[in-house]
């Protein structure tokens, strides 16, 4: 059930900010009551789905640490409010539409500031852990995941200001079927006022953040495309490459003679941009799941649940923030997708950091247990083989629940190893030790 919710909850999400790239062709053209049907719909779906995920995914975050990680325990107890407040917003929004045929504008600035600044404040600190991790151990995967969210940092958090600004300036105070329609990502708005321009500027860094993730994705998936075949391979990461691109140069070949990017003549080509963004949004969300089964296929760890958050997280994430709602638009499309970037944000910053240490702590662990039992076996040479694989055992049991206190106290994060896991690497060294010492034999014999 909560792979199902959360499903539909992303089909929903994909389905809103999809329509914010032509709500005004829907607001044109449609009827007042379709489109209050259609809003009203969506928001009802996401809203009902939403919830539950939001309760769910928090619960699953906060069972696998203790309150003595204090950065993760205060997130996964903040964000949920945030949410939730959030929702209520969109309620008010709704119910506004329904009975009264209009809403107060200041409804959509207050849940698209909230969702926002949090998901970027969220992004901030998972930076700074990528850029921490990175300075650890120079990955190139490690320094694509720190760009592309200083990325994502740098994009949204410039932009937040001018949109609320461009909102309340050019919106009147309650939006009804005869208010104009804004969108603040224009190509080339009337006025180029100081506003417009930094939106203009930050958005140009959606280009070099799409091709990141690509490389992001070529990166995690090639290891894997074996398994799926190299054609099906290529394809997938072709096809959404290509998308933009051609999305991309049309756009710009376009530029000087349209006004906004959302402008009949190039919404065709303004969808391709987006939707092959999209697609490499889910492409890496894809490569987090086909990495989770394949640690599944090897082993039962907790490992496969952050795996399966960041996932999520990465889907919802990238819906949210190609969402385009519109200021002063009635139907607002897009503003419920984009509501709930911050728990997209959550979702990829509490998988990725509870991954990292629990891979961290298991290196450790199997070091621990590695070298504590060469230098045990040195001691027992001459005691019979069941009598030491029973006092490894029993010595490596030691070991474990040790480990399992300490990762508890310094990080809050219980280990993803297993029992049964950890007894299946001692015998597997267990085995090696017995092979070294067959070989040893078999040289001093000669």
């Amino acid at each position: 059930m909560p792979s199902f919710t959360i499903l539909i909850f992303i089909g929903i999400l994909l389905v809103d900010s999809l329509l914010s790239d032509v709500s005004s062709i829907i607001n044109r053209n449609l009827t007042e009551q379709i489109r209050i049907g259609l809003f009203s719909a969506i928001a009802a779906i996401a809203i009902f789905f939403g919830s539950r995920a939001i309760l769910y995914n928090s619960k699953k975050v906060k069972a696998g640490f203790t309150s003595k990680n204090n950065v993760l325990f205060l997130i996964s107890d903040i964000i949920p409010i945030i949410q939730y407040i959030i929702i209520g917003l969109l309620i008010l929004i709704t119910v506004q539409i329904n009975f009264t045929y209009k809403y107060f504008t200041i409804l959509l600035i207050a849940s698209l500031a909230m969702s926002w600044i949090t998901g970027v404040v969220l992004m901030a600190i998972l930076s700074f852990k990528f850029a921490q991790w990175y300075r650890a151990k120079r990955n190139l995967l490690v320094l694509l995941y720190l760009l592309s969210s200083l990325m994502f940092c740098v994009t949204l958090g410039s932009t937040i200001i001018p949109q609320i600004l461009i909102t309340i300036q050019k919106s009147p105070f309650l939006v009804n079927s005869h208010s104009t329609e804004i969108k603040p990502f224009q190509a080339n708005p009337e006025k180029l006022d100081i506003l417009f321009s930094i939106i203009s500027v930050a958005n140009w860094f959606i280009i070099p953040l799409s091709f990141i993730v690509w490389i992001a994705t070529a990166i995690m998936l090639n290891s894997y495309s074996r398994k799926f075949g190299r054609i099906k391979y290529w394809i997938m990461l072709a096809a959404a490459l290509a998308s933009v691109i051609v999305g991309d140069v049309s756009l710009l070949a376009f530029l000087p003679s349209v006004n906004t990017v959302f402008d009949q003549q190039v919404i065709f080509y303004t969808m391709m941009a987006f939707g092959g963004m999209l697609a490499e949004g889910f492409l890496l969300g894809f490569a987090f799941v086909v990495i989770s089964k394949n640690i599944k296929n090897r082993l039962q760890s907790k490992l496969i649940d952050y795996l399966g958050i960041s996932a999520s997280g990465v889907a919802v994430l990238f819906v949210s923030f190609f969402a385009n709602p519109s200021a002063g638009s009635y139907l607002p499309f897009g503003v419920i997708s984009a509501s709930f970037f911050s728990f997209g944000a959550y979702l990829f910053f509490a998988g990725i950091y509870s991954s990292s240490i629990s891979i961290a702590s298991d290196a450790v662990l199997r070091q621990t247990i590695r070298k504590s039992l060469l230098d045990h076996s040195k001691l027992l040479d001459n005691i019979g083989l069941a009598d030491i694989h029973r006092d490894l055992e029993k010595h490596t049991n030691h070991i474990w629940m040790k480990h399992i206190k300490t990762m508890k106290d310094e990080t809050g994060i219980e280990p993803s190893t297993s029992e049964s896991e950890m007894k299946n690497y001692v015998n597997e060294v267990i085995s090696e030790l017995q092979k070294t010492k067959e070989r040893n034999s078999s040289s001093k014999d000669n």
